[in-house]
């Protein structure tokens, strides 16, 4: 009876174990995938932004990590597509499905599979004779869309600096998103997290070099006093916040680099596929914020602000997104 009772307990124990450990693991697989998509929307996903993220458990050893997302169109809020990665005990499956896009309207538009959302495409000016992705000029029509904020894709002739694109867009337009390009490997369509640009914030006062000396300094003060006044650090790199829009894009890219070499790291050796090939290259030719140079930019703004845009000799293509009727509550900022 005893060597009975002691086998069960010691099976118990046993069976508890395993379960614990690789329950253990699966949460880790899942913070794995959590980690990764967040440091991927401050290199990727054109205009798109998150609001809210967490895990679904679908077993006690897998799960499917989601995101909510949304669109801003000139101030105007949109829906877009749910992320969703699963992960399970060995695994993480990163890439969400439903982000691979759809081609029509006769190869001039891309859409999303899930909710058939129209996606602003870029184009890459050494693959212009690609049958599949033909160049379109939508700005010949998007000004008489009368009464609507429109998301266009601006593709430019050829690589510019922050400060000639800070130039070359008008007032009334505003800038969503800046695209680095893909140099000469010509994929700029397919799944969303492979177009890799930065969101312009022009109030911000930090590179990334001074914000990771910030949180450095932040994590040092905590943990030798749990309770350490860190407002005054914060304080002490807030004085120097006070920047131009052009300084604000330029610590805007200082910190994309930061966070794309931080990806690549992560990535491991799974970087040596094409599109992180090709944003090592970028990265490798473009260190300096001031000389870096960009392939092109996502407008939103009135559709009838778009009209001073047609002909100019700097835009390569341009192809609209998502467009949404102004209603009067709207409050657009532009």
């Amino acid at each position: 009876m005893k060597w009975t009772i002691a086998s069960v307990l010691v099976s118990v124990l046993a069976v508890g174990g395993l379960s614990y450990g690789l329950t253990r693991l699966t949460a880790r697989n899942g913070k794995k995938i959590q980690k990764q998509y967040l440091l991927l929307n401050e290199i990727a996903y054109p205009n798109i932004e998150y609001t809210t993220w967490g895990w679904e458990p679908t077993s006690n050893f897998s799960g499917k990590f989601y995101s909510n997302r949304i669109k801003d169109v000139d101030g105007i809020t949109i829906p877009f597509i749910k992320y969703e990665g699963e992960y399970s005990i060995f695994h993480h499956y990163d890439l969400n499905q439903d982000e691979a896009l759809r081609t029509g309207d006769d190869g001039k538009s891309d859409y999303t599979y899930q909710e058939n959302y129209k996606i602003p495409r870029f184009y890459d000016v050494l693959e212009n004779e690609n049958v599949f992705y033909k160049q379109k000029q939508d700005l010949d029509f998007i000004p008489d869309m009368t009464n609507q904020a429109v998301e266009v894709a601006i593709t430019f002739d050829e690589g510019y600096t922050l400060e000639e694109i800070s130039k070359m867009i008008p007032d009334s337009l505003k800038m969503n998103w800046i695209w680095i390009g893909v140099g000469k490997q010509g994929f700029v369509n397919g799944n969303l997290a492979y177009q890799y640009g930065f969101t312009p914030h022009f109030d911000q006062g930090l590179t990334a070099e001074q914000q990771n000396a910030m949180t450095k300094e932040v994590n040092q003060a905590l943990t030798k006093n749990s309770k350490a006044e860190v407002a005054k650090i914060y304080r002490k790199y807030e004085q120097e916040q006070k920047v131009t829009p052009l300084v604000g894009m330029q610590n805007s890219f200082t910190i994309f680099a930061d966070n794309a070499q931080k990806f690549l790291a992560m990535r491991g050796d799974e970087s040596d596929s094409k599109e992180l090939v090709a944003l090592k290259d970028f990265l490798a030719q473009n260190k300096d914020a001031v000389t870096a140079k960009f392939a092109g930019v996502i407008l939103t703004g009135r559709a009838e602000n778009f009209a001073q845009l047609k002909d100019v000799k700097w835009i390569f293509a341009s192809n609209i997104g998502q467009s949404v009727e102004i209603q009067p509550y709207h409050h657009l900022e532009k």
